[in-house]
């Protein structure tokens, strides 16, 4: 009851709580913080705790299927091929950098190597869920571009799948002796066939799905307004088939819906996005509540001040830096400012805390769940408090940049 009340008041004022800049997931996280054990206690935690796992699991996983849906039909036609530079750039050197400088920093404050690498993975992807509020709604329409929407859109669709190839690395080190064994591993069973077949798995049945939906419309068996009640269950479908088969779940939906929406009419896709934002806020709300009233703060108060400072700059520094030193790759596309925009918006969420969880059973390593949660919680607020001033900001020195470009009439 105080979950579907919870839901029920921040759906019904989320533009206006947006447009304040309390995004959802940031009030979510901390009214469940609130209502959780180390506060008011309202729930009975207990009872509640035994089923953290499979809750916070299966409930990122779920949330990023449908979000996933939403940010690839969220994408006009003919967006991979005119921005092909910009998702090489950040997707094919920005992640390993991203991987590399977070790892590094928290290697630097004395989180184990391995360790460091696993926790760095996680923090690599841009998360979609996490990314709505910057991307969609009134505030974002009015202030930021939409080639900054579109691509930042693109790239936590892309790279949210592709964070699993970090992942599994060091978890194999970690997992599976000795060394060799693990890389072997790594290059036969995860990047050939869960990255690589899911990826091309996933291309053939979104290219599949996408003809069949056109040939159902055109011969009257659907209207026009099914595009994204026939999306989601595809989305769900393909997430439930690659993990059964073994392949990247999180890649292959994304994918399939991507090509899927690119094959479709766009007359088919104008009203998708309302409601797929609604949807992807739905399943957002509760899962970010649970977050909060999951959250370890007794763990977080014997870590050391310079751990948790290491955790929240390996979350901003690792974009910071990936951003601008793989920019020549992606030079005239965006205006400076643009590039300083997007160095701050890369939040993590929700696919992080999905493979934190999935880590953490495999490991049996609590570790990863508290450094995790807590980068959540660093990203969850200042990504979430800055949203709406920083989006004012770009527009203001966007208008600049163009009204000093313009020639002056003589």
């Amino acid at each position: 009851m105080v979950g579907a009340g919870v839901v029920l008041v921040l759906v019904l004022l989320s533009e206006r709580l947006s447009s304040w800049s309390l995004p959802a997931p940031l009030l979510a996280v901390v009214i469940g913080a609130a209502i959780g054990p180390h506060a008011l206690d309202a729930l009975p935690f207990d009872r509640l705790a035994e089923y953290r796992d499979p809750l916070l699991t299966e409930g990122s996983r779920i949330a990023l299927g449908v979000g996933l849906v939403g940010v690839a039909l969220r994408l006009p036609h003919g967006y991979w091929r005119r921005n092909w530079r910009w998702i090489a750039g950040i997707i094919g050197a920005g992640m390993a950098v991203m991987w590399l400088t977070a790892a590094g920093l928290l290697l630097a404050v004395g989180v184990p190597l391995t360790l460091a690498l696993l926790v760095g993975a996680m923090l690599t992807p841009t998360d979609p869920i996490t990314t709505t509020p910057v991307v969609t709604g009134v505030n974002a329409e009015k202030y930021v571009p939409d080639r900054v929407r579109f691509n930042l859109s693109g790239e936590s669709g892309v790279n949210d799948g592709l964070g699993f190839l970090f992942v599994m690395l060091p978890l194999l080190l970690l997992t599976v002796a000795p060394t060799g064994q693990a890389w072997t591993q790594w290059l036969v069973d995860v990047v050939l066939w869960k990255v690589l077949g899911a990826a091309v798995l996933a291309a053939l049945a979104g290219y599949l799905f996408g003809k069949a939906y056109i040939v159902c419309r055109d011969r009257g068996y659907i209207d026009q307004g099914s595009l994204l009640i026939i999306a989601i269950p595809i989305g769900l479908f393909m997430l439930g088939l690659l993990k059964l088969i073994g392949t990247d779940g999180i890649l292959g939906v994304f994918i399939t819906a991507a090509v899927f929406g690119q094959v479709v009419q766009q007359s088919a896709e104008e009203v998708q996005d309302t409601v797929a934002d609604a949807l992807t806020r739905l399943l957002m709300i509760p899962l970010f509540l649970l977050l909060g009233v999951f959250l370890p703060l007794g763990e977080w108060a014997h870590m050391s001040p310079v751990l948790l400072l290491g955790l929240a700059a390996a979350v901003f520094v690792r974009r910071v830096v990936a951003v601008w030193l793989v920019s020549p790759a992606y030079r005239n596309l965006h205006t400076r400012q643009e590039l300083a925009f997007m160095s701050w918006f890369g939040p993590i969420g929700v696919s992080a805390l999905y493979y934190a969880m999935d880590a953490s059973s495999r490991l049996g390593d609590e570790r990863v769940f508290v450094y995790v949660s807590f980068a959540i919680a660093v990203s969850v607020v200042l990504h979430g408090l800055s949203t709406v001033p920083l989006s004012k900001w770009l527009a203001s020195h966007n208008d600049r940049t163009t009204e000093t470009a313009a020639p002056q009439k003589h």
